[in-house]
């Protein structure tokens, strides 16, 4: 009888945690609608903003794992002061619809090509990337190097580091524990904790981090970043060692890596990390490396002018380039604010 009862309430208590959730998502998507437009891409549609001025290449913004384009406003709120920049979120994370199968690197490369031309986002482009999305920004430049004017690469991964035998069971051992997570999101419990816990000063615009907290008591936020780790067991093999993806010849390029150790299982990656950064600054003749001293592996947050200067920086030299050589700069007259 006693289990009995133990599993009735165990029962109520999951439906009822399931039911607040569900209203709290309700409640939060009229609340939140997207911050830009939906492009349809024939088998889903992806969330995109465009903002900003200017008549040099766009910005375009590729977040880590699972991050929607949300966490990086601070950035594109500051670029757009000086350059037309491009921020999205790839299928299945954000605002944007799930993609019919599941996705590798290259997949989300060969997608955001589709992107830009579907939503007439005008390039040349300076692709910033972070962490995940560095593998793809890179995939990217690779099958479309005339496009591309600049890469800025934010501690992003690299062959050498990330695909080392010691590396990728820990990231195995992370997708289980956001399966987890997942489920005791989609049961309320990642959200009762945020309605009981101490609230921080706000960072970031007030409804900026409203956004940003609500995202980080969805399931979804967790199943994306899950999804995107889990790709790397489908990555190429062939392009599993350093300098796979090729030069960049004199691409402007600025690779910015963290001064502050990660912490805990993370810090395995420490030992790979230093030169894994150095090789991908070696990738372009005009590359250079610059450390964020007191960024961990979220720079953006940490250190967002760091990031903002390396942008201004790549898009001056793409400009001299582009002098240099027409040829470079096959450039936007139209730019959307």
């Amino acid at each position: 009888m006693t289990l009995a009862i133990v599993l009735g309430v165990l029962i109520v208590a999951l439906a009822a945690g399931w039911v607040f959730q569900a209203v709290g998502e309700r409640a939060e998507a009229r609340r939140f609608p997207p911050l830009g437009t939906m492009v349809d891409l024939g088998t889903h549609r992806l969330h995109v903003v465009h903002k900003g001025r200017g008549t040099g290449p766009t910005v375009v913004i590729e977040q880590g794992a699972g991050e929607p384009c949300v966490f990086w406003w601070s950035i594109v709120e500051r670029v757009a002061e000086f350059a037309s920049v491009c921020t999205y979120d790839r299928a299945g994370i954000g605002a944007s619809d799930a993609p019919p199968s599941v996705r590798t690197p290259l997949d989300s490369a060969n997608e955001l090509a589709v992107l830009l031309e579907r939503a007439r986002i005008p390039g040349p482009y300076i692709l910033v990337a972070h962490s995940y999305g560095g593998l793809i920004a890179r995939l990217y430049a690779r099958d479309h190097h005339r496009d591309v004017a600049g890469l800025v690469l934010v501690d992003t991964f690299e062959e050498g580091i990330h695909f080392q035998p010691d590396v990728l069971p820990m990231y195995r051992r992370f997708c289980r524990i956001l399966t987890l997570v997942t489920i005791a999101a989609r049961f309320g419990i990642l959200r009762l904790i945020g309605k009981l816990r101490r609230r921080e000063p706000p960072s970031l615009p007030a409804e900026i981090q409203a956004r940003t907290e609500a995202i980080a008591e969805s399931p979804a936020f967790f199943r994306g970043m899950g999804a995107d780790l889990e790709a790397l067991d489908r990555y190429d093999p062939a392009l599993r060692h350093p300098g796979a993806t090729g030069s960049l010849g004199d691409l402007p390029l600025a690779v910015i890596t963290h001064g502050q150790p990660f912490p805990g299982p993370m810090a395995r990656l420490e030992k790979y990390w230093s030169a894994g950064q150095q090789r991908l600054a070696a990738l372009s003749t005009n590359g250079e490396l610059v450390v964020a001293h007191n960024s961990n592996h979220m720079v953006q947050l940490d250190e967002p002018q760091v990031v903002v200067d390396a942008i201004r920086r790549v898009l001056d030299a793409a400009a001299r380039r582009s002098l240099q050589d027409p040829a470079h700069g096959r450039a936007s007259a139209e730019v959307h604010v």
